[in-house]
């Protein structure tokens, strides 16, 4: 008598249920429970009126960085811990950029670069936010020069802000 497991399909079956469940454990770093978290108090605190936000940033020589998030996302916690809060990371950002936080669930009035206001939750979803975090940074011109969605390790987050060999 045959044991069921010697049987080549059965055999295939459990070792695809052993990778998949095992890559799922290994693939979550940031546990994805509710995590509260406070926004860095150098962040700007602004009326939303993003073209005033943007020149203010240019008299200063930065660029202005929008930070979307969502209360208790923990991968919103996490990118702000590792880069805004802490180390070499927040010196450059601090320096390099004004940083508005949007609650991608917010009813503020935000007012946009094209003069339309938008609730934070209708400019979340006009620009395509679909993922927290989001950075999008505006300037020199008043146009969106980047977006990064989602978490990121602080190099990856770093080079794809445009600073390549930035701390890690």
């Amino acid at each position: 008598m045959k044991l069921i497991a010697s049987h080549p399909i059965c055999r295939v079956l459990l070792v695809a249920f052993c990778l998949v469940f095992s890559s799922q454990t290994l693939a979550r770093e940031i546990e994805p429970k509710p995590m509260h978290y406070e926004l860095p108090n150098w962040f700007k605190q602004t009326f939303l009126e993003i073209p005033v936000d943007i020149q203010d940033a240019q008299s200063r020589g930065k660029k202005l960085l929008i930070f979307f998030h969502l209360d208790d996302c923990p991968y919103c916690a996490y990118l702000l811990q590792e880069n805004f809060t802490q180390g070499a990371n927040r010196e450059l950002i601090e320096s390099k950029f004004d940083v508005v936080a949007i609650n991608v669930r917010g009813d503020l009035p935000v007012n946009w670069i094209d003069g339309t206001v938008y609730s934070e939750k209708q400019l979340a979803r006009k620009l395509g936010v679909f993922a927290t975090p989001a950075v999008l940074v505006l300037g020199p011109k008043p146009e969106v020069s980047k977006k990064i969605m989602g978490y990121k390790k602080p190099g990856v987050f770093m080079e794809l802000l445009g600073f390549e060999g930035a701390v890690q």
